[in-house]
């Protein structure tokens, strides 16, 4: 139904830091790897908007940010219908096991501690893309499944009326 590779690789990604730097290293590393479609926010008031308008299907978020946490933007994603099924990777320079086990009970996918090491960063972009089409593909099987006998009463209607 899907073509996986081809839908993975053309994936859109938001990457929402308030450093620059961290914005254009993340993004480069998903550039050689093939992900091309990387959109970076830099200004945290805005990514909350910024994150429905984009209908990203990954998006990379630190934590501490001036003005809105990335602790709010989860908050944000889980009450939204659509964007609590994108998964979520929080990159922040912090190494508390309180954080990160905050982030993952807020609903972050992962928690990656910068410097991200780029092997790892890749691997766990590419197993959470992978995940979400999967799920994605299964929705769409459900949906054309319960759809079914509405087309097949539809067919029969249509007939009697002929």
């Amino acid at each position: 139904m899907f073509d996986s590779d081809k839908n993975i690789t053309n994936s859109k990604i938001l990457v929402i830091d308030d450093e620059q730097i961290v914005i254009d290293v993340i993004t480069a590393h998903l550039n050689v790897a093939g992900y091309w479609n990387v959109v970076g926010i830099c200004d945290s008031i805005d990514a909350a908007g910024r994150m429905k308008q984009e209908s990203p299907d990954l998006v990379l978020v630190d934590i501490s940010m001036p003005d809105v946490s990335g602790n709010y933007l989860l908050q944000i994603a889980q009450e939204d219908p659509i964007l609590k099924n994108v998964p979520i990777i929080v990159v922040t320079g912090n190494e508390s096991p309180e954080i990160h086990r905050r982030a993952i009970d807020l609903g972050a996918r992962e928690v990656l501690t910068k410097p991200v090491d780029p092997r790892r960063l890749l691997k766990r972009v590419g197993h959470a893309l992978e995940s979400k089409f999967r799920s994605d593909e299964t929705d769409v099987r459900q949906r054309l499944k319960r759809s079914k006998p509405a087309n097949e009463l539809y067919r029969e209607l249509r007939g009697r009326y002929r």
